[in-house]
């Protein structure tokens, strides 16, 4: 029997747990090719008994499979070293992914989730130019609620999404928003100054997300996370909107641990690397 007529789930065979059983009508071969890049990028290169030696497979059956591999630009072999590593063409394949991805899409599940789990108004927010657009928003059903019109644009410099992103930022990101912020007064607690929303950017990038508190409207809080691309660079965040009847400061640090974990959750999805 050859190896791609077999149907016997790898699990079977000593596969490692963490890979699962195959799902039925899944073709072997293509699941350990896959298992086989997996292993291949995350390391800086390694040798085929070491692959071998992971997944728990025979040495031929991965050589078999690297060659196929190899003939598409999946792999490629290190001349000098003998070792293995992802190749050009898994390269052309990340790229098209990064041609059709769209944060609101994939965030919307998360987005939902978490509404429904604390029944708070949800948003996702993008970065576009020197403004932040909110693109989704879970609302909550409470009859007093958090509520921004999808497309809107919200201020950098008053909003927990625009401060969440600003805390991250390279020091060349955060000059050049910086140095296009109107600090416009929107309520008595909006940063007015540079130094006074500095301050409150470092202790942001410190505890991991960012807090409106009332400096975009009175009696609203917000708190949000960053989302960030694989440079490590915002594209996004998500916040949890609230009036502070419900987000009264003893509340903050819990709701700040939920977006930084939806946060971490989108980060991983959208750039697959794990923050």
């Amino acid at each position: 029997m050859s190896e791609l007529d077999m149907d016997v789930p790898l699990r079977r065979r000593g596969r490692p747990p963490g890979l699962g059983a195959e799902p039925s009508g899944e073709v072997q071969s293509l699941d350990r090719a896959a298992a086989i890049l997996d292993v291949l990028a995350g390391a800086e290169g390694t040798s085929l008994s070491d692959v071998a030696r992971r997944l728990s497979l025979p040495t031929s059956t991965v050589h078999r499979l690297v060659a196929t591999l190899e003939k598409r630009e999946f792999v490629k072999q290190d001349t000098d070293t003998g070792l293995w590593t992802v190749g050009v063409g898994l390269f052309r394949v990340g790229c098209a992914y990064l041609r059709v991805r769209k944060l609101p899409e994939i965030g919307w599940p998360i987005v939902r989730e978490l509404n429904a789990r604390l029944n708070e108004t949800v948003n996702l927010s993008l970065r576009d130019g020197h403004e932040i657009v909110c693109v989704a928003q879970a609302e909550s059903h409470a009859p007093v609620r958090a509520f921004f019109r999808l497309g809107c644009r919200l201020p950098i410099h008053a909003s927990g999404a625009g401060k969440a992103m600003l805390s991250v930022s390279s020091d060349p990101l955060r000059r050049e928003w910086l140095a296009s912020v109107d600090f416009v007064r929107f309520t008595e607690r909006t940063h007015l100054n540079l130094q006074s929303l500095e301050t409150d950017l470092a202790v942001s990038a410190e505890r991991g997300y960012a807090v409106d508190d009332e400096e975009h409207a009175i009696g609203m809080r917000c708190v949000a996370a960053v989302i960030r691309d694989e440079n490590d660079a915002p594209v996004g965040a998500v916040s949890i909107s609230a009036p502070t009847i419900r987000m009264p400061p003893e509340r903050i640090e819990e709701l700040g641990g939920y977006v930084k974990e939806a946060a971490a959750r989108l980060t991983a999805l959208y750039s697959g690397v794990a923050p």
